[in-house]
């Protein structure tokens, strides 16, 4: 035993020189990695080199790969892709909740989210929310577009609020419609027919509620589904991880 022991540890490779600016190096434990070519594992740490591969002009340090085990609908439950990792400048998550820079799924968080709600600084989904939001139902954000409610600096959509308001029903500083009402508006302005819509638009100068209202109309949606879909996700892992451990007994 001690025998092979001391064979093992004779084979180890001598540590690496340090890396001069340029040289590939491990992101794991920062081996130099300059000049390997018969091996697919860092010789310092055995991390697979796909993996772990670096260099000096990636920014941030090697980034962060979660993946879970549990599936539905032939997608991992949770996926998560940030930052560089081995040859990948940028990650890419595609899950039922995935997290990354950009990120696709039921529920997805990232610089670049799509999904039925997709939260990121450019957000498109069914209920999106981001710095632009480009969303089917709803849409929150500095640039909200939505074919039903937008909600933002800027804001486009069939019911539309914000600081400039675009659409059949708009209502914000200016706002410009079919039914149009605000501190500039342009468009028709029936009493009559903004009662009827009191239930979505309010009062008009707007009460602290009032004001409210619309952002809650528009993040409601996208909450309520999101947490739909975090109790899907932790059934589906449980459930997993019951199945492994009765395979295992």
């Amino acid at each position: 035993m001690d025998g092979k022991l001391g064979h093992a540890m004779n084979d180890r490779p001598p540590p690496a020189s340090p890396t001069t600016p340029g040289d590939p190096y491990c992101g794991n434990c920062g081996y130099s990695l300059n000049g390997l070519e018969d091996s697919a594992r860092c010789p310092e740490c055995g991390k697979p080199i796909v993996q772990v591969l670096m260099r000096p002009n990636f920014s941030g340090g090697p980034g962060k790969r979660y993946r879970s085990e549990a599936t539905l609908l032939g997608l991992p439950v949770v996926d998560v892709a940030l930052g560089p990792f081995g040859q990948e400048r940028r990650g890419r998550a595609r899950g039922i909740i995935a997290i990354g820079d950009s990120a696709f799924g039921w529920v997805a968080v990232g610089g670049l989210a799509r999904g039925i709600v997709a939260i990121g600084g450019i957000a498109i989904g069914v209920f999106p929310l981001g710095g632009v939001a480009v969303g089917l139902v709803t849409a929150l954000g500095g640039l909200a577009v939505s074919l039903g409610m937008a909600n933002g600096g800027l804001s486009v959509g069939a019911a539309s609020f914000g600081g400039l308001a675009v659409g059949f029903v708009a209502q914000g500083g200016l706002a410009a419609g079919i039914f149009a009402r605000g501190g500039l508006a342009f468009g028709r302005s029936f009493p009559a027919s903004f009662n009827h819509l009191r239930w979505l638009v309010g009062d008009f100068p707007p009460s602290a509620l009032d004001a409210l209202r619309p952002i809650f109309l528009t993040v409601g949606p996208a909450l309520v589904g999101g947490a739909l879909t975090s109790v899907l996700a932790i059934c589906q892992i449980a459930r997993r991880r019951d199945k492994d451990e009765t395979a295992a007994t």
